[in-house]
This record gives C-alpha cells, structure tokens and sequence, in this order.
C-alpha cells in the first residue's frame, strides 16, 4: 500500500498555533492586571453638608458713604465727620457680627476714606467691605448700541 503522507487533501487536525499565541497573550494580560486589582485604594466620599439659607435680606446692614463734595452717609443718613466714629460704636458695641460696608464715589478724597475706615476700625467694626458703583446706575448701559457703520449709536433723550 502506497502512503499518502505528501497529498494536499482536507486535514481533520485543528491548527493550535493561533490558539496558544492567544492564550499566552491573555495569561500576559492576566498576569499584570491581577496585582492591580488587588491593591485597595482607600476612597472617602464626602458626607452630604447641611448648612441654612442664608436670609433674602440682611436687616441690619450698615454701609457708610462718602461722596465727592466730603458729606458723609450712614445708611443713607447724613452724618457729620465729627459725629461718626460715635454713631458706629453705639451701632456695633452689641452686634456679634461687626461688619460694615464702605462706599466711596470717584472723586471722593483718598485721605478722607482712609480716616473714615479708620475711625470705623476705631468703633469697633471688625471687617469692612468695599462696595464699587453699580454700572447700571452710574454709566447707562455699558454695551451701547452700534449701528451698520460700527459706530455708537446715541442714547434716546428722555421723554
């Protein structure tokens, strides 16, 4: 009987090369993820905060003010400079909160906002805040309207 080892006939072997070389790339990946998952990361997730609202408007708010031609304003009160550091230590010798808001116009004196903060200090205010304009009130709009050409549009004269 003749073999027929040399023939190009249909194999029934199952060709395993691919197979192992998959199987060795899988047991790599295995191999260097395992000792990473077995690490533990300690995680802390924060506990949900409780705090209060604070209040829609604050009653009892002082704001000191000085204008260009030297007045002075406490809550929209005119004062003397002489009768303010007065004024504000009997505002704030109860308050738990010593905290007052200063606003000064542009051409109001540097000196004069100084010796006004002082004397604040002096009274027994704690923290001062700087209030600035509102551009809506001192400017008008600060975008203006432009027309075709890129240039500003007049503002409307009040009627």
């Amino acid at each position: 009987m003749a073999s027929k080892l040399g023939s190009k006939g249909p194999q029934a072997d199952i060709n395993v090369t691919p197979l192992v070389d998959i199987v060795l790339v899988l047991l790599i990946i295995f191999m260097v993820i395992t000792p990473l998952l077995a690490k533990n990361i300690p995680i802390e997730v924060p506990q949900k905060a409780e705090f209060e609202e604070p209040p829609d408007e604050i009653k009892d708010q002082v704001v000191l003010k000085l204008f260009s031609d030297g007045h002075i304003e406490v809550n929209k009160e005119t004062v003397q400079l002489e009768e303010v550091e007065q004024l504000l230590s009997d505002l704030y010798i109860d308050r738990a909160e010593k905290v007052m808001f200063f606003e000064g116009e542009d051409d109001a004196l540097y000196g004069g906002a100084v010796a006004l903060m002082d004397m604040a200090k002096g009274a027994g205010v704690e923290t001062i805040g700087i209030m600035t304009p509102n551009e809506d009130e001192e400017a008008g709009d600060p975008f203006p309207e432009i027309d075709a050409d890129g240039a500003p549009v007049a503002p409307a004269a009040p009627e």
